[in-house]
């Protein structure tokens, strides 16, 4: 009798508590589906090629609300520091994992660091969302949002990081110092930069580089998908740089490297075990 009063006390306790999603893949677990298939394969590929450039692994993770996949009150921020430890998102040795959560129904996101990473990168953080991301999240364009969070950790947080030239205060990366940090970063990585895998990167610099005809620092990239990269085989599409001043165009092909879903440990893809303290930022729309 006891046992069974003391079953009946637990239960609403028992139903209450939720175990935390396992993840799709090392990449884009897009439990929300916010993303086409063609985005979450070009998100993919730059964040694989980031992880080999940088060796930051960098987890995309989009959620209707936290409280359908076990946050039990939590704030975003702590719930996105369990998040992370569970999946052991970055390396062990360094913790130098970058967990993006996005809860589209509780109109808040994380960005979550790893231990590994200087109280100066919560800063830049804060910065890729609230510059990069929130205004679009604000106008409902989820999937230019979440390119542009994964453009701006690459490019703001990863980069810098793996070069070991983090920026001495916030002022810095807003000229032409935090820049000229990238840009070197960027020539070390030229021997490679010409393989697709290395778009993001590659994108970030093209906003600073002259335009060959008018000179005009107003080069944007943008890409057309012909062919989805699968699981077996890589996709292709065409790359298109304009010029906001003079409106000059010029397209190359590029391809996409197939999805890869490995979250065994170790190598350049699965989860190697990293862990966060709580460092990072959070943004609400």
């Amino acid at each position: 009798m006891l046992r069974i009063l003391i079953l009946v006390l637990m239960f609403p306790v028992m139903g209450m508590a939720q175990t935390l999603p396992q993840p799709m893949s090392d990449t884009v677990s897009d439990f929300a589906g916010l993303l086409t298939p063609d985005e979450e394969s070009q998100l993919t590929a730059s964040l694989q090629a980031a992880r080999v450039d940088t060796g930051v692994h960098i987890t995309l993770a989009t959620m209707g609300r936290i409280a359908d996949y076990g946050s039990q009150g939590q704030s975003i921020g702590s719930y996105a520091k369990k998040l992370f430890n569970q999946w052991g998102i970055g390396d062990a040795v360094r913790n130098d994992g970058v967990l993006i959560l996005i809860a589209r129904d509780d109109r808040e996101m994380r960005i979550a660091l790893g231990a590994g990473f200087d109280p100066v990168y919560d800063g830049l953080a804060q910065r890729v969302m609230d510059r990069d991301v929130l205004p679009l999240f604000k106008d409902g364009n989820y999937p230019a949002g979440i390119s542009a969070a994964v453009a701006g950790v690459i490019g703001r947080i990863a980069v810098p990081f793996a070069a070991k030239t983090p920026p001495k205060d916030l002022a810095a990366d807003d000229g032409w110092i935090f820049y000229l940090v990238f840009g070197i970063f960027g020539v070390v990585a030229a021997g490679i930069a010409a393989i697709a895998g290395h778009r993001q990167i590659g994108d970030a610099l093209t906003r600073w580089q002259r335009c060959p005809s008018c000179g005009a620092r107003e080069q944007r990239r943008s890409r057309v998908v012909d062919l989805a990269a699968t699981k077996t085989a890589a996709g292709h599409g065409i790359e298109t740089t304009r010029c906001g001043s003079c409106q000059r165009e010029s397209t190359v092909p590029y391809v996409i490297s197939r999805i890869v879903t490995n979250t065994g440990s170790g190598g350049s893809s699965g989860f190697g075990g990293g862990g966060s303290s709580g460092g990072g930022a959070t943004g609400k729309w």
